[in-house]
């Protein structure tokens, strides 16, 4: 008995090796993103006395010593302009690049009160984005925030 595969078998085995090899990349590639996103954790907190205010907590969690440019904030609206901030520390220190130590961190506080004095347009942004790049310009991590606006005072 002579057995053969037809043309269009033939295409659709090599459809599905494509599509084979295509998921394999993609999760190969997932894993690797997680084992990056390991590296560094982004922890944030809100509250809103007397205006809206944001802890961020930054931890190396790695074994190894991870320099980091200055971390930014990034305002976004749906289908608008981005407004992207660089987070300095007070009193103009330039300690960027910093290097955290494994089981290190770095914290700072955001304070949009004064963010939306200088940019009253940033009120109208609903969401933010944290950014945390290494001394190349390469992303380490990111979290998306959403921001929620305390209610206005009655009377």
């Amino acid at each position: 008995m002579n057995e053969f595969i037809s043309p269009a078998g033939m295409r659709m085995l090599g459809m599905a090796v494509i599509v084979l090899i295509i998921a394999a990349i993609l999760y190969i590639r997932s894993l690797y993103r997680k084992a990056k996103r390991k590296t560094l954790r982004i922890r944030e907190k809100m509250w809103y006395s007397g205006g809206l205010k944001m802890s961020v907590n930054i931890s190396n969690k790695s074994g190894n010593i991870v320099e980091m440019n200055p971390p930014t904030i990034e305002f976004r609206r749906p289908r608008m302009k981005k407004r992207r901030f660089r987070i300095i520390p007070p009193g103009d220190r330039n300690i960027f690049p910093l290097g955290l130590s494994p089981q290190t961190g770095y914290d700072f506080l955001v304070d949009f009160i004064r963010l939306y004095e200088h940019e009253p347009l940033l009120r109208k942004y609903g969401h933010l984005l944290i950014c945390v790049d290494d001394r190349s310009g390469k992303t380490i991590v990111r979290k998306k925030v959403k921001l929620k606006q305390p209610p206005k005072p009655k009377g």
